[in-house]
């Protein structure tokens, strides 16, 4: 009896570490808030709203894919992410690739996703996001 009783116990928190939150998945939340057109539309300013738990740190990656004229223009970028626990603004430059077209004012795919680590483990929450590129 005495067998049962601790393999449940043990089961039962082997089942509570494994469901509990880490810190770095703890409200990590991405906002696609604004992109504005940089030298003539070689590269956009893309600002993002992030929370994430003061304690983890990390990066944000974004890649823009915008129909051009009759071609594509699209690019990828990313920030350093300092979490501080509250929603805060992070700016990220991306430059349009040289085989592609320029970016241009207009509604705009955006794609990425935010790094988050903690002490012991990191997670990759993805967004995906549209957004009208201005001047």
């Amino acid at each position: 009896m005495r067998r049962i009783m601790t393999t449940i116990a043990l089961l039962g928190l082997s089942l509570f570490v494994l469901l509990a939150p880490t810190p770095a998945s703890a409200a990590n939340t991405v906002d696609v808030t604004s992109a504005t057109l940089v030298a003539r539309g070689v590269a956009v300013d893309v600002t993002v709203t992030v929370v994430c738990p003061a304690s983890t740190s990390g990066s944000i990656e974004l890649s823009l894919r915008q129909r051009s004229g009759s071609g594509l223009a699209y690019g990828s970028g990313w920030a350093p992410v300092h979490c501080t626990g509250e929603p805060q603004e992070v700016t990220a430059r991306v430059t349009a690739q040289e085989s592609g077209e320029i970016f241009r004012n207009g509604e705009t795919l955006v794609t990425g996703g935010l790094e988050v680590c903690g002490e012991d483990s990191c997670e990759y929450p993805p967004f995906t996001d549209t957004i009208r590129v201005t001047h």
